[in-house]
């Protein structure tokens, strides 16, 4: 087998274990993920079409069969687009990702259209019933497509659903080995490596064969995926594509760019090729929109949670006496102070006793930030209050002031602020937020490293789509409760 050969001891750099890779495996290996995929596709294609028939279908009784007809065709336009636009893609079936942009926008164009159906096939329904309609197709699909994603990450994590890659390293590779490990659920089950330009980092790795060894290869050992890591020589990257062609193998190709979301990369032709621009400045238009969608959708959240705060902040004052807000200063934008607001969920005495807390020794260990599991400065109030995050919602008052935004990275203290390096400082060139990366990822349980990483990214990739991604994330981290504390 040829990749007995190509199974190569890993240096202790990579992250890797020191132990030569699992061989070839049985052929249900394959099957498995080929049967998993085929039910995948099929989950996705009856979810959308049955997304689309419920809403059509409730509206026979008070449209007539022409609001159904007009129902049922414009979201067949609308599935079919989606189709079209990668709804079936690798992306949505191998990787679980939902094409928000595609139905969000498509939904938005068909909202005419169902007017003029409607209109047209002597539908009774009122444009805001058709509207609704629409919406509630929208949720629908959308739902069905959380559940194929949620699936297969969980089916992942078991170790099911895997895909038999053929790893090729180039110079560079290890930083991204090691990421491959920390993230099971991309599915990626590595049979072997070979090694492009260099052989010095992965010991007895064989170098790239031509296309028709690799073709032999794939075909032998029953490859799935085959991954480019690093700077891949230009060469051997041609045979890759020629010795794939005519398979059912993926190529994948990951040079190396860290914290850079694919809606950043714009292709742009050379000779004989192409090539990528990158977007590395926020488009003063989009600042401008995040600020003023902040300070108006924070004024109503306000508004609605105000009876929620006020009850929740005579419950803070009715077990321990003192102010039932706590204010404190924070680092915001560009390093400026502010007052930030907060449900009180210590004892009134918290801050004189957090030097003494520190000194036994009661830290979960992450390096900068303070936080401990069993913290005793916490009233029985206070933990209801942090599990549900409801201590938060007074936070609201600074959005609504400019200080703070719906979406950012954690606000730091001063002290935590004095710890920065250069990269942790990058999280202070945007306003920070009530809710971000760090909050829906593991919240206090992830480690220092961990938070500034997740920080980064959210700087780096700023924008409507990943703060839309951070607050639908934000239910589902509050409603579980991880590392709140």
């Amino acid at each position: 087998m040829y990749l007995n050969d190509v199974a190569a001891t890993i240096r202790p750099e990579t992250g890797l274990p020191l132990a030569r890779l699992p061989l070839a495996e049985p052929a249900r290996g394959r099957l498995a993920w080929s049967s998993m995929r085929r039910d995948l596709l099929a989950w996705i294609v009856l979810s959308d079409l049955v997304a689309i028939a419920i809403p059509a279908w409730i509206a026979l009784p008070f449209g007539g069969a022409g609001a159904t007809l007009a129902a049922t065709t414009v979201g067949m336009l609308i599935i079919v687009g989606t189709w079209a636009l990668g709804g079936l893609g690798a992306a949505a079936v191998d990787h679980g990702s939902i094409p928000l942009p595609a139905l969000l926008g498509l939904h938005v164009l068909a909202l005419p259209v169902s007017l003029l159906a409607n209109r047209a096939l002597g539908s009774s329904l009122s444009p805001i019933a058709v509207a609704c309609l629409l919406a509630a197709q929208f949720l629908l699909i959308l739902m069905g497509r959380t559940v194929e994603s949620s699936h297969l990450r969980r089916r992942r994590m078991d170790g099911h659903a895997l895909r038999r890659t053929l790893i090729v390293m180039g110079p560079g590779a290890e930083p991204m080995l090691h990421e491959m490990r920390r993230h099971p659920a991309d599915g990626f089950l590595v049979i072997g490596y070979l090694s492009s330009g260099t052989t010095g980092r992965l010991g007895n790795a064989m170098p790239v064969p031509d296309a028709e060894g690799l073709a032999q290869m794939v075909s032998e050992e029953m490859i799935d995926v085959v991954m480019t890591l690093g700077a891949v020589a230009p060469d051997d990257l041609r045979s890759l594509m020629r010795g794939l062609e005519g398979t059912h193998v993926r190529l994948i190709v990951a040079p190396g760019l860290q914290d850079v979301e694919p809606g950043r990369l714009t292709g742009l032709p050379v000779t004989h090729g192409w090539t990528a621009l990158i977007a590395v400045r926020t488009r003063r238009t989009r600042e401008a929109g995040k600020k003023v969608v902040d300070r108006l959708v924070g004024l109503m959240l306000l508004l609605a949670a105000s009876p929620i705060i006020g009850i929740a902040a005579l419950a803070v004052r009715l077990e321990s006496p003192g102010n039932p807000f706590y204010c404190q200063t924070r680092v915001g934008l560009n390093g400026t102070h502010f007052t930030m607001w907060k449900l009180r969920s210590m004892y009134a005495d918290a801050d004189a006793r957090r030097a003494a807390l520190i000194a036994r020794g009661g830290d979960s260990g992450n390096q900068v930030l303070f936080k401990d599991s069993r913290d005793p400065r916490i009233t029985r109030v206070g933990r209801i209050l942090r599990r549900t995050s409801l201590d938060e919602l007074p936070q609201l008052i600074n959005v609504v002031r400019g200080e703070m935004s719906l979406v950012g990275p954690r606000p730091a203290l001063p002290s935590e602020v004095a710890q920065y390096d250069d990269e942790a400082r990058r999280r202070l060139l945007v306003r920070p937020g009530m809710t971000g990366l760090w909050q829906v990822s593991g919240r206090s349980d992830l480690s220092w490293n961990s938070t500034v990483a997740l920080d980064r990214h959210y700087v780096e990739n700023r924008g409507a789509l990943i703060d839309a991604k951070i607050l639908a994330a934000t239910a589902r981290a509050v409603t579980g409760g991880k590392g709140a504390y």
